[in-house]
């Protein structure tokens, strides 16, 4: 079951420590998640409600200045274009949890490929591989590994998925 500490801890690199600690900030995008039902909800829609929640729980605390003050002290203006990529931070809880069955494999991939969404790449690479093809593992690597930071992805994708360059 997601929580709300689960939420907290995901968004505390993007958000800092000072915003993601004030109690009950993130009850509602919890709640969001828990309450996703496949058969009610696409994963699209539920990423665009919780994009919203998540700028209305950060407005509430910051007000229109929206600064933020993270660990190292600084105080950082979150954008609205932020939100799209903590809200797919926060959907990887969810991607996490999902049993591994075909049917939730075909809406993730269908999600992944329409979106872009690293939480979905990331859960569809570790979790149901039996479900790819060994040449679209190989892609869904390279995307990963051009288009994120090194320490973001080195833990969990395969050596053999990688070029030699990068083992």
């Amino acid at each position: 079951m997601i929580e709300s500490w689960h939420v907290r801890e995901t968004l505390r690199s993007r958000f800092g420590s000072a915003l993601v600690d004030v109690p009950g900030i993130w009850d509602r995008a919890a709640a969001l998640l828990r309450n996703y039902a496949p058969y009610r909800d696409t994963f699209s829609d539920l990423a665009a409600r919780l994009e919203d929640v998540l700028f209305n729980s950060v407005y509430e605390q910051l007000g229109p200045s929206m600064g933020a003050q993270m660990d190292s002290g600084a105080v950082r203006r979150i954008r609205s274009a932020e939100l799209k990529d903590a809200a797919d931070d926060v959907m990887g809880l969810l991607f996490d949890q999902l049993k591994v069955y075909s049917v939730n494999y075909d809406s993730l991939h269908d999600y992944c490929m329409n979106t872009g969404s690293f939480a979905a790449m990331r859960v569809l690479y570790t979790r149901y591989k039996e479900f790819m093809p060994a040449s679209e593992r190989k892609i869904l690597a390279r995307i990963i590994r051009d288009s994120r930071p090194r320490p973001e992805w080195e833990n969990w994708l395969e050596p053999e998925d990688l070029p030699p360059a990068y083992r």
